[in-house]
C-alpha cells in the first residue's frame, strides 16, 4: 500500500499527519459500543504496525524464533516507513530453505481460550496471511474513508498493471 498518498493527502487537506494516523473506522450503526468492541477499532497507524509486526512474527514462528512483538509506537509516517522497510529487510534475509523447513514445524499459539496447534503451512494459510490481509485491508479502508484517493491499483501494487 502506498503511504505516500496518505502523506500527500494529509498535507493537501490541512488535516495534519496526526489526524490521519489516528483515524479509525467506527462501529457499525446499531452495534452496541462497549470497551471490548472498541479495543478492535485500531487506528491507521496501529493497523500498519500490526501488518508489519504480524509478518515478522509469523516468519519468526515458522523459523522457530519465540515471538516478541515490536512496540506499537509509530507517531509519524516516517516511523511507519521505517517499520515497513525494516520488515521487508528482515523478510528478504530469510533463506528459502529455512522457510521451507518451517512449513512442517508445529506452531502453537496460546490465547485466552487455550491454545491452537497447526503445522507451519496450516498456520501460514489459516492465520498469518489472513491476519496480514485484515490489517492491510482495514488500513486501506481507513484511508479511503478519510478521503485519500486510493484505488485497487494502490492495494495490488505491481499486480495492478497486469
Amino acid at each position: 500500500m502506498q503511504l505516500t498518498k496518505a502523506e500527500d493527502h494529509a498535507a493537501a487537506s490541512g488535516g495534519g499527519e496526526a489526524a490521519l494516523l489516528n483515524a479509525q473506522l467506527s462501529a457499525a450503526r446499531g452495534v452496541a459500543s462497549d470497551a471490548q468492541n472498541d479495543l478492535h477499532l485500531y487506528t491507521l497507524a496501529a493497523h500498519v504496525h500490526w501488518a508489519a509486526a504480524g509478518a515478522k512474527l509469523a516468519m519468526g514462528r515458522l523459523l522457530g524464533i519465540p515471538p516478541v512483538p515490536a512496540a506499537n509506537d509509530a507517531e509519524s509516517f516516517a516511523d511507519l516507513h521505517r517499520r515497513l522497510d525494516a520488515t521487508l529487510a528482515y523478510l528478504r534475509e530469510v533463506a528459502p530453505g529455512e522457510l521451507e523447513a518451517g512449513l512442517d514445524r508445529e506452531i502453537v499459539i496460546e490465547h485466552r481460550r487455550g491454545s491452537t496447534r497447526a503445522s507451519g503451512g496450516q498456520f501460514l494459510l489459516a492465520f498469518a496471511i489472513p491476519h496480514f490481509l485484515y490489517h492491510l485491508t482495514t488500513a486501506y479502508g481507513i484511508l479511503r474513508n478519510q478521503g485519500v484517493p486510493m484505488t485497487m491499483g494502490d492495494f495490488l501494487g505491481n499486480w495492478a498493471s497486469s
